[in-house]
């Protein structure tokens, strides 16, 4: 059975995949999208909060990307290229709309499962996770990238330093300030009954 082209791109390696699209091959490119669209979307998503705006901002990634494969040095690998691109159009947009409330969704995959089960649990740990996304969205934006990227993307350091343009040292020590706003943001939230803010 003949493999379509589509197929016989898809085997390739990314590396002559890079080679071929950096010729100008829209096929091998397509490939490269289809390898990363999804990882893309989801950082996105979790940065802007909300499904529309992260798959029109991944969208607008991959047409930069493919405008400026010309300067990819191929130093770094092509999905953190592609998280840095994602992560400035991330940046553009919340300045652009302002802060907003962030959807608590995928920060829930960063808690812990809830002990016992029923509806008043599942309900406090979406009130958690709530809670989380709000302090995320509140976060400043050279906490919040490395912190998204590290924590919910489960990033190394390495990585996360090479998107958002620092050191790893400086990106761990960027998630840990990151780690203890959010703490001291939760800590009132999940202090027992008479203890922290008044109820």
């Amino acid at each position: 059975m003949r493999r379509t082209p589509s197929a016989m791109h898809e085997a390739l390696s990314e590396a002559t995949l890079v080679r071929q699209a950096r010729s100008g091959d829209r096929a091998a490119f397509d490939a490269l999208v289809r390898r990363h669209f999804a990882a893309v979307y989801r950082m996105l998503h979790r940065l802007v909060g909300n499904h529309e705006d992260a798959e029109d901002l991944a969208q607008e990634c991959f047409v930069r990307a493919w405008g400026a494969l010309a300067w990819y040095d191929g130093n770094a690998p092509l999905g953190a290229w592609l998280r840095r691109i994602a992560l400035h159009l991330g940046r553009d947009h919340h300045r652009r709309r302002g802060r907003r409330p962030t959807s608590s969704a995928d920060t829930l995959a960063a808690l812990p499962d809830p002990t016992g089960s029923g509806p008043s649990v599942e309900l406090g740990h979406r009130e958690l996770g709530a809670r989380v996304a709000a302090g995320i969205e509140g976060l400043p934006e050279r906490l919040r990238a490395p912190f998204v990227l590290r924590v919910l993307e489960g990033l190394e350091y390495d990585d996360v330093g090479r998107a958002t343009g620092v050191t790893p040292a400086t990106a761990r020590t960027h998630v840990m300030q990151a780690r203890k706003r959010l703490a001291r943001w939760l800590a009132p939230w999940l202090a027992p009954s008479g203890e922290g803010e008044e109820r």
